[in-house]
């Protein structure tokens, strides 16, 4: 049984007890999921006025830079968007496609692609060689190293008013903001690149087989939070199986499910 939905079909609504799990099928997915997380963390802590938000969102932001630092996300983010427009290009000639919906997110992965080209500089060139966030950055790397007697200058720092402290941790962010936008739109293409199906898994169990056809990026797995379950899912090029555990009290091994999970399954290619 293969899914082979339309590009562009769209999600079915969720609600908020609807809890969504993603597995990503290439490690360049992988890296931009990670991204994603991180600085979707980074724009609500340093959006929330306390100290401890902005000390969580200061510690967000040095684990995107390392992340950053260690692969080329801009190269990465370059080359998915080129991949995308090739594909989108190939739409064109299948029946049934709405070319003006098209034409305008080509022109707009375009856009996305040119101001990514332009920017000028590494992505850590507003933290580099700066000795007050390298100091943090070390400083962190040990555990309970941010301590005021270890960096009475973060003491300091983090007694400011937050607004002032919000305009600097927004100031080091800056050279991120087309990188972030850029992934947004690479992922809600993504993941809006399948068809939504409601599928049953006996026993706790799925297993589904790809078609090779299609270059899978990302699989999704929607299930209701009353089921009080999670899914592991295992994905290889040809095949991906789904297991639904009972995470119980959390004092104890998660045990298999062994009952029938009603869940929504997507399956992402574009």
């Amino acid at each position: 049984m293969f899914d082979t939905g339309p590009p562009f079909a769209g999600l079915d609504a969720l609600t908020e007890s609807t809890l969504t799990f993603e597995q990503p099928l290439h490690e360049r997915v992988r890296l931009l999921l990670r991204m994603e997380t991180l600085i979707e963390r980074f724009r609500q802590a340093s959006l929330d006025g306390r100290d401890f938000d902005h000390h969580h969102a200061l510690m967000v932001l040095v684990d995107i830079y390392s992340l950053a630092g260690r692969v080329d996300v801009k190269r990465e983010l370059m080359g998915e968007i080129e991949r995308q427009i090739a594909n989108l290009n190939r739409l064109a000639t299948q029946p049934g496609v709405d070319q003006e919906r098209l034409t305008l997110t080509m022109q707009g992965q375009r856009r996305l692609l040119g101001r990514l080209e332009d920017q000028v500089g590494a992505l850590d060139q507003r933290i580099k060689g700066n000795e007050f966030f390298t100091s943090i950055r070390q400083r962190t790397a040990l555990p309970g190293g941010a301590c005021d007697f270890d960096l009475p200058i973060y003491h300091y720092w983090l007694s400011q008013p937050a607004a002032a402290r919000e305009a600097l941790l927004l100031e080091w962010f800056q050279p991120l903001d087309t990188v972030a936008e850029a992934i947004t739109q690479v992922l809600t293409f993504m993941r809006a690149a399948g068809a939504p199906r409601h599928v049953t898994g006996h026993d706790g169990y799925y297993e589904q087989s790809l078609d090779t056809n299609y270059a899978w990026q990302l699989i999704r797995v929607s299930v209701a939070a009353d089921l009080q379950c999670y899914p592991e899912i295992s994905a290889g090029r040809q095949r991906f199986t789904v297991r639904f555990l009972d995470p119980g009290d959390f004092h104890e091994r998660p045990r298999i499910v062994a009952r029938d999970i009603p869940f929504q399954l997507t399956c992402c290619a574009i």
